[in-house]
C-alpha cells in the first residue's frame, strides 16, 4: 500500500444513510435550485417532526442531497399542479406563506424554511446494469396537517423492473426455444 494519509487522524466511517421508511412525514425544505431550461424547482427537504426528524441532517445527508429532494415543474403544463404546490405552502404555513404576496415576487428562495406534508413510497427499478433495486421518494405532497390529522391516503408503490424474457438470459444469448404450448 502506497497511502501518505495518516489514518490515526482519519475519523471512522458512520452508518449514516439509512433508508427513510415509507409514510407520511411533516417536511422542511431545506434547499430550493430553479432549473429554468427544465422549468422545474429542485427542492430539498428534511423530516421536522417526529421520530425521524433531522433524519437527512447527519453527514451523509449532506453529502448527498439527491436522496431527499423531489421535483416541481412550473412548465405551462404543469401550472395547475404547481399552483395545487403552492396552496399547500400556504395551508401549511399559515401568517408565514401567501401566494398572492409570493406572487409578486416569485423568488423560490422564499420556500427554504417553511413546511409541507411528504408521503414517501417505494419505486422499484432496474439500473443501468440490470440489477433490481428499490428507492424510497417523495411520491406526493399535501398540507402538512394533513399528515398531522391523519388525513392523507398513501399512493401505491410503483413498479418499473424490467421484465426479462426467460429466453433471452444469458445462458441462451438470444437463442430461440420453440415453446410447446404453442399449437402452431
Amino acid at each position: 500500500m502506497q497511502s501518505k494519509t495518516n489514518w490515526v487522524m482519519v475519523d471512522e466511517a458512520t452508518s449514516g444513510g439509512s433508508q427513510l421508511p415509507v409514510g407520511a412525514y411533516v417536511a422542511r425544505i431545506t434547499d430550493v435550485e430553479d432549473h429554468p431550461r427544465d422549468e422545474y424547482l429542485l427542492v430539498t427537504w428534511d423530516v421536522a417532526e417526529g421520530e425521524h426528524a433531522g433524519h437527512y441532517s447527519d453527514d451523509y445527508g449532506k453529502r448527498n442531497p439527491y436522496t431527499h429532494q423531489f421535483r416541481r415543474y412550473y412548465s405551462e403544463k404543469s401550472a395547475r399542479f404547481f399552483k395545487s404546490f403552492l396552496v399547500q405552502l400556504e395551508q401549511s404555513n399559515r401568517g408565514r406563506f401567501s401566494v398572492e404576496e409570493w406572487n409578486a415576487r416569485q423568488d423560490e428562495r422564499e420556500f427554504v424554511g417553511l413546511e409541507i406534508g411528504v408521503l414517501v413510497q417505494t419505486r422499484q427499478y432496474t439500473n443501468t446494469k440490470g440489477d433490481d433495486k428499490s428507492v424510497n421518494e417523495v411520491r406526493e405532497t399535501c398540507a402538512a396537517q394533513d399528515v398531522r390529522n391523519g388525513d392523507y391516503t398513501m399512493p401505491a408503490p410503483i413498479d418499473q423492473r424490467k421484465k426479462i424474457d426467460p429466453r433471452e438470459d444469458e445462458t441462451s444469448k438470444g437463442a430461440y426455444y420453440a415453446d410447446d404450448s404453442v399449437p402452431f
